[in-house]
């Protein structure tokens, strides 16, 4: 983690953007006290799910293994057949 007084953030602000993107945490001092953090932002998660991926997902977080099986069924190859809502 580094540490930047305020007055160097206010002159220096692209290039401590630049740290945090590149995964360095910052801690912002005012008068040598921490007052503030910056930390790079986690990535987001996928916003489309594969057949297999939504599977996976379901399957791990389910009661009944066998239900695997079902969803495999169910899911079929395409979404394509599906009634309009």
């Amino acid at each position: 983690m580094t540490t930047i007084a305020s007055r160097d953030l206010r002159n220096h602000t692209a290039d401590v953007l630049r740290q945090v993107s590149g995964g360095t945490h910052v801690t912002i001092t005012v008068n040598g006290l921490p007052v503030a953090e910056i930390s790079p932002i986690r990535s987001a998660r996928k916003q489309f799910l594969t057949k297999t991926d939504l599977i996976e997902i379901m399957t791990r977080r389910q009661a009944d293994p066998g239900l695997r099986d079902d969803l495999e069924t169910l899911a079929g190859e395409t979404t394509d057949t599906l009634d309009p809502l």
